[in-house]
């Protein structure tokens, strides 16, 4: 029997840790998955921030992770510090997306509030009152600063730390990328995975992979990256999540099936 995706390449461009994952799940669907990493994630060049959040963590009201990342590195430097685990199950934890949650709930306990639209900016309405609240929110040295504001303009205290860092992979990927076939599909995860491949794509002048190729987007964050830089994403995810990307693009060949057949 056929599968849905069966002979499909899809460029993933997530970094290599996490695009193995994704990948299993396209070739169990038939697919080809061609994995470009276009962004390393990287501890911060300074963990005195975070080791004195650690050590003050029982001073929080809320710790909110954004990120599977920021779960991992977050308790990992904990035991590296000494600092029990049990001291981060105290306090009130909330996590943005079911894939978060899960892996918090492997290392330490299941959020207390995850928002059901699996956005940073849907978080503050699930807090609740937050005045004379303190909030950590330990996550990427890039990340989005509108959660924070929005939880300060609410009156709560608010300490952001930069658990890992996000760095563009365009150098190692030079020579990979000129040998990559042209794909079917690209999926595209973060803001910082659509600008990396950009500027990959246009160094190695192939930027019509960009105007060609249906761009399938995890979210409304990362398709309005697309847009910010002039192009258009085929289809953006229901459910924000991999399941959610894998079913946009479950979708999107679909719909090249329906047009194709009557053309």
């Amino acid at each position: 029997m056929s599968k849905p995706l069966q002979g499909k390449r899809v460029l993933i461009t997530r970094p290599q840790s996490q695009a193995e994952n994704l990948a299993e799940q396209l070739r169990a669907l038939g697919a080809e998955p061609l994995i470009l990493p276009t962004i390393a994630i990287l501890p911060p060049e300074d963990w005195h921030p975070v080791d004195e959040a650690i050590r003050s963590l029982e001073r929080f009201d809320w710790v909110v992770f954004t990120s599977a990342n920021g779960v991992r590195v977050f308790t990992g430097r904990m035991a590296e510090t000494g600092v029990p685990r049990d001291v981060l199950a105290q306090r009130k934890l909330a996590t943005i997306g079911p894939a978060t949650a899960r892996v918090l709930q492997e290392v330490c306990r299941a959020p207390d509030v995850i928002p059901e639209e699996f956005l940073s900016d849907a978080l503050p309405d699930v807090l609740g009152d937050v005045q004379g609240l303190r909030i950590l929110l330990p996550r990427a040295d890039i990340a989005r600063k509108e959660m924070a504001y929005e939880l300060r303009r609410r009156g709560a205290e608010v300490v952001e730390i930069a658990v890992y860092r996000v760095q563009q992979e365009i150098e190692e990927a030079q020579e990979q990328i000129v040998q990559l076939p042209v794909p079917d599909f690209i999926t595209l995860t973060s803001p910082s995975t659509v600008r990396s491949l950009a500027k990959m794509l246009e160094e190695a002048g192939r930027t019509a992979w960009l105007e060609t190729v249906p761009l399938i987007c995890i979210g409304p964050i990362t398709a309005d990256a697309v847009r910010e830089l002039g192009y258009h994403p085929a289809r953006v995810a229901t459910e924000h999540t991999t399941q959610g990307l894998i079913q946009a693009i479950l979708e999107e060949a679909m719909a090249h099936a329906h047009t194709n057949t009557n053309a």
